[in-house]
């Protein structure tokens, strides 16, 4: 069942995501709605259905951004996998390690896209893009994640079985 929720929930994220969010833009960052959601699912949920929820939200960024088809879902599939060895070492998920898991996930995905973007062809300023982009982003996934979070594990509890969660 949470993996069927994947598809509405991530496509009405990068929507928002593609529409709503620039409109509350700090410098050239804004808050990853989609990266937050796969974060948040992943951490209380098993590998499988992590990588399904990084796949469909990574598709769907790509397909409402100008990035070559894949570009996003690469990143959220590699944190999925990150996420899972480290919660597999944790029993139970902690404020500091979901705090840690925004910080350096956001600052990985956002320079893995610009990696991404830069082989591909685009031009990529580094030294404007880790101020202007990924700073302000990490500063908004930081602000958002507490009630993504929360959102998210009320819709786990209702749907994951127990050994799941």
């Amino acid at each position: 069942m949470g993996n069927f929720l994947s598809f509405p929930i991530l496509i009405i994220a990068a929507i928002l995501q593609a529409t709503f969010m620039p409109q509350i833009r700090l410098l050239g960052g804004n808050p990853d709605l989609v990266y937050l959601i796969v974060l948040a699912w992943s951490i209380n949920a098993s590998l499988d259905s992590s990588v399904i929820w990084a796949f469909v939200g990574g598709i769907s960024l790509d397909l409402m951004s100008y990035a070559h088809l894949g570009t996003s879902t690469i990143g959220l599939v590699i944190t999925v996998f990150v996420i899972s060895g480290i919660g597999g070492q944790v029993y139970r998920i902690g404020f500091v390690l979901l705090i840690g898991s925004v910080l350096i996930g956001t600052f990985f995905q956002q320079i893995l896209i610009m990696i991404l973007l830069t082989i591909t062809g685009y031009s990529v300023d580094w030294g404007l893009s880790l101020g202007y982009v990924v700073a302000p982003t990490i500063f908004y996934n930081l602000v958002f994640i507490l009630p993504v979070y929360w959102f998210i594990r009320r819709i786990q509890r209702r749907v994951l079985p127990r050994t799941e969660q």
